[in-house]
C-alpha cells in the first residue's frame, strides 16, 4: 500500500465495521490485530494488516482506537514511547474499572488531550457492515480534530453530528451498557414492558444526575450518545449487555453469562468504574448500583428487583 490515510487499532467486530465504512470513503487503512487474521479475510486491497502495535504509531496518520477500555493504558504507553502526535479518535464505550476514568482521560495521560476525539451513538457493528442507516456523534474540544474525523467517516449510510461535549458522550456510551444489563435482567425475569420503560426512563435520569456533576450538557444526555444509544441497546437482542443481563436473570454466573455472550461485555467493567464515581461524589443511583451489586454477586437479581420496588415513594425528579 503506497500510503495510509488512517490506522485502526482493533480487528474485532467494531473495528471491522468502522473499516468497512471508511473504505466506502476510499480511505487506505492500516489495521492492527492482536490475533493473526488472514489477508483473505480482509479481502480488500485498501486494508493492510499489522500485528505490531508500534507500526501504528510510526505511521503518521490519524488513528482510530476500537479496542476495549481495559487495553487503553497499554496503547497509551506505546503512544508516549513513539511520541505519536496525530489525531486520535476513541470509539470504545466504558469506564476504567480500576480508576473510574473515561477513555479520553486515560489516553490524555499519554498525549495531548487536544489531539483526541470520541465517536459514540446508537450503532450496532453488524448494521454498519450491512450499510443500514446509522447516526453518530463525533466529539472533540479541538474543532480541527473533529473536522478530520467527521470528513473521514461521514457518508450516506453513516451520518456524523458534531459535539464538543467529550465527557458527556462518553458518559452516555458507558452508562447505557450498565443500564442495558439492568433491562436484560428485567426481561430475563419476565417483568414486562412497563418495567422496561421505567428502567429506561429512570436510567436516563441517573445519567443526567452524574452528568450534572461532571459538567456534561443536558442536550448530550438526551441526544444520540445518551438516550439514543440506551434505547438501542436496551431493546434489541444484538446488544451483548442486554443478553448478558438475561443470562444472569436466568441463573448463570457472571463468568458463565459472559462466556455465553461470547464477546466483551463492557457493562461489567463500566459498572465497577461507575461505582468509583458514585462513591467519590456520594451519588444515589439505585439502578446502576444494583447492577454493580449483581455483577459482584452481592445480591441475586430477584432480591435486587425487590429492593428497588420497596424504595420509599418520592417525587419523580428529586
Amino acid at each position: 500500500m503506497s500510503s495510509i490515510d488512517v490506522t485502526i487499532i482493533g480487528a474485532g467486530s467494531w473495528g471491522k465495521a468502522l473499516a468497512h465504512n471508511l473504505l466506502k470513503n476510499n480511505k487506505k487503512i492500516l489495521m492492527y490485530s492482536r490475533q493473526q487474521v488472514k489477508q483473505q479475510q480482509v479481502n480488500n486491497a485498501n486494508i493492510s494488516l499489522t500485528y505490531d502495535l508500534e507500526n501504528i504509531f510510526t505511521c503518521k496518520a490519524p488513528c482510530v482506537i476500537a479496542s476495549p477500555v481495559k487495553s487503553l493504558n497499554e496503547i497509551g504507553s506505546k503512544i508516549k514511547k513513539e511520541k505519536f502526535n496525530e489525531p486520535i479518535i476513541l470509539t470504545c464505550k466504558g469506564i476504567d474499572s480500576k480508576s473510574g476514568e473515561f477513555p479520553t482521560q486515560i489516553i490524555g495521560k499519554y498525549t495531548s488531550s487536544n489531539n483526541l476525539a470520541v465517536l459514540s451513538g446508537p450503532s450496532f457493528a453488524s448494521e454498519v457492515l450491512d450499510d443500514k442507516p446509522t447516526a453518530v456523534i463525533i466529539a472533540s474540544k479541538n474543532k480541527k480534530v473533529s473536522e478530520v474525523f467527521s470528513e473521514m467517516f461521514h457518508n450516506k449510510f453513516f451520518r456524523v453530528y458534531a459535539s464538543e461535549d467529550t465527557i458527556g458522550c462518553q458518559l452516555g456510551g458507558a452508562m447505557k451498557n450498565i443500564l442495558s444489563v439492568a433491562v436484560g435482567i428485567s426481561d430475563g425475569l419476565g417483568l414486562g414492558s412497563n418495567a422496561k420503560a421505567a428502567l429506561i426512563s429512570r436510567g436516563i435520569l441517573e445519567i443526567k444526575i452524574i452528568g450534572e456533576i461532571l459538567g456534561c450538557k443536558n442536550d448530550t444526555i438526551y441526544g444520540l450518545s445518551g438516550l439514543g444509544d440506551l434505547v438501542l441497546t436496551a431493546n434489541d437482542n444484538l446488544s451483548r449487555n442486554r443478553r448478558f443481563g438475561i443470562e444472569i436473570a436466568q441463573g448463570s454466573t457472571v463468568h458463565e453469562a459472559e462466556q455465553k455472550v461470547g464477546q466483551v461485555v463492557e457493562g461489567i467493567n463500566a459498572s465497577r468504574g461507575l461505582d468509583i464515581l458514585i462513591k467519590e461524589y456520594s451519588l444515589n443511583l439505585p439502578i446502576s448500583s444494583k447492577v454493580f451489586d449483581i455483577i459482584n454477586e452481592k445480591v441475586n437479581p430477584k432480591d435486587a428487583v425487590n429492593d428497588l420496588l420497596l424504595r420509599e415513594q418520592k417525587s419523580e425528579f428529586i
